[in-house]
């Protein structure tokens, strides 16, 4: 069975964004997601949740070293707090 996760606590660039820069930011921190990933034996889903979209859930996300997912995330800069609320607004960056 192949199941969607939003990942609790953070919001990511969308990768379908109009904006080439807000891509770009979305594919970086999906990389860097598949990277965590990829170098941990176990990942754990914890205080699973339905989301609003059906198909995906929502859930922390634990590697097997006990680090948080959401927490490397934004320390490296790649996500925003998010808390289920109105998402933050993303201002197209052209540099």
């Amino acid at each position: 069975m192949e199941v969607y996760v939003r990942i609790r606590g953070i919001d990511a660039p969308e990768l379908k964004s109009k904006c080439d820069h807000l891509r770009r930011e979305g594919l970086d921190a999906q990389q860097a997601l598949e990277t965590l990933a990829a170098a941990s034996s176990r990942i754990q889903l914890t205080r699973i949740s339905g989301d609003k979209y059906f198909g995906r859930i929502v859930a922390d996300v634990i590697l097997s070293d006990g680090r948080n997912a959401a927490s490397n995330l934004l320390l490296a800069g790649l996500v925003q707090d998010y808390d289920g609320g109105r998402k933050p607004h993303r201002i197209c960056n052209t540099d």
